[in-house]
């Protein structure tokens, strides 16, 4: 069996900002299986101690090698869960969309069978999924609702995942944890809770195919990062200069999240593309 485990490339933390959002995001490089029996291992909470694993069974089944499966387990079956129900005879992992909330709801965490200990995300025989699968068309990235025990408490988090078409393999994409034990989480959404937060002197202008931030002074300890509607990271970088340009092509999405860190304060902005 192949072994990926995921380590971050980024931990972001946004404590700072609210009391309600104390959210960490994670992110990893994208990570494709595509093989019968490999996987990949999360560490949701960025602590070096991995939570859950991710396996693809391809053209698989005792006799008729016609069974694809995505399934999800944990580390520690006891305390460990995702979001999601049973249905049929199967435990599944619902699909979430952006600001789906993530809590404490008993009914909501049926995600994994407490006999099999994993859950369920897509199943298909002879290429039919079971209509029971949340994870059919369309192919796009959706989110897992997770939650882990940490000092006696309750930690709530994402997982960022795309199925292939085919159902043969999956790709796993960054994931974030709510850092204040037994609290909400939205999904997919780092800021959903936040509003456009102004700072004076800065602004931002469209020229031709670039958005310019632009500000009064140079500061040396600025720090940039432009994110996705569903947080994930696009660009990041120091800004020094009274201009920092971001191209329109960095994405497909109709809109941006500009967060900007300066000595005079946290500037966050919504910028649309379209």
């Amino acid at each position: 069996m192949m072994l990926n485990k995921l380590h971050a490339a980024l931990a972001l933390v946004l404590g700072t900002l609210t009391l309600q959002a104390q959210y960490v995001y994670v992110d990893f490089q994208d990570t494709t299986v595509s093989q019968n029996g490999h996987f990949v291992d999360i560490d949701l909470n960025n602590d070096t101690a991995f939570d859950f694993r991710f396996t693809l069974l391809r053209d698989t089944g005792t006799t008729t090698n016609l069974i694809d499966a995505v399934i999800v387990s944990p580390f520690d079956s006891v305390t460990s869960g995702i979001f999601g129900q049973q249905r049929g005879l199967f435990h599944y992992a619902d699909r979430l969309e952006v600001g789906d909330l993530i809590s404490a709801t008993a009914s909501a965490w049926q995600g994994m069978s407490p006999t099999d200990e994993y859950g369920t995300i897509d199943y298909r025989f002879d290429s039919v999924h079971d209509p029971y699968s949340q994870w059919q068309a369309p192919y796009t990235d959706g989110f897992l609702g997770a939650r882990i025990q940490k000092d006696g408490a309750y930690l709530y988090g994402w997982i960022r995942l795309q199925l292939a078409e085919d159902g043969k393999s999956f790709t796993l994409k960054d994931c974030a944890y709510q850092e204040k034990a037994d609290s909400t989480m939205e999904a997919g959404h780092l800021w959903i809770s936040l509003d456009d937060r102004a700072l004076e002197g800065y602004r931002w202008v469209r020229q031709l195919e670039a958005i310019y931030l632009q500000r009064a002074h140079s500061h040396a300890t600025t720090q940039v990062s432009v994110f996705a509607m569903t947080g994930q990271l696009l660009l990041q970088g120091a800004w020094t200069d009274r201009e920092w340009a971001i191209p329109v092509s960095l994405t497909r999405d109709a809109m941006i999240l500009v967060v900007v860190q300066s000595p005079e304060g946290t500037w966050i902005q919504r910028i649309p593309l379209r």
